[in-house]
């Protein structure tokens, strides 16, 4: 690496856009991957509590959060960023460190990936494909014939 290059490298195999304002109250969806893609989320009870929490960090850092689905290795989100809330590094840093501390009630170790991959929805079409994705997972990872049937998925209408 070159001193100019060192420079301006701020963080490893950043996929951020430099010029966005990840503060701004906008919509993303995000995914959230175990370690390892371990499938620790067939796990029932640990799921449930996981979904859990993500309810109620949504009440407390004051997030929109549209649709979500917690597959057994990985979580998607789309949410919403209002005035009051965090930038989304934190809001998701948050959720991930919450949600790490009670997976250790049936396990060791770090449960999430260091990163997670966003999405900045840019109209209504990106909207609604996005939540149309996020509930057919399930589906399409054969663990339901109908999104609904998917115990940790879902829809929230604001």
């Amino acid at each position: 690496m070159t001193e100019d290059e060192s420079k301006t490298y701020t963080r490893r195999n950043t996929l951020r856009l430099p010029t966005f304002d990840y503060a701004s109250a906008c919509a993303y969806f995000v995914t959230i991957v175990t370690t390892d893609r371990r499938p620790l989320f067939y796990n029932q009870s640990l799921a449930s509590s996981v979904v859990e929490c993500l309810l109620e960090q949504r009440e407390r850092l004051h997030f929109n959060l549209y649709a979500y689905c917690l597959m057994p290795d990985h979580l998607h989100l789309l949410i919403g960023l209002t005035p009051a809330s965090k930038p989304l590094g934190q809001v998701i840093g948050a959720f991930k460190s919450l949600s790490t501390r009670i997976y250790w009630q049936w396990g060791e170790g770090i449960l999430w990936q260091r990163q997670f991959h966003d999405h900045i929805i840019r109209n209504e079409k990106d909207f609604y494909e996005t939540v149309e994705y996020i509930k057919q997972n399930p589906v399409k990872k054969k663990l339901v014939e109908e999104w609904d049937q998917w115990k940790f998925t879902g829809i929230i209408r604001t």
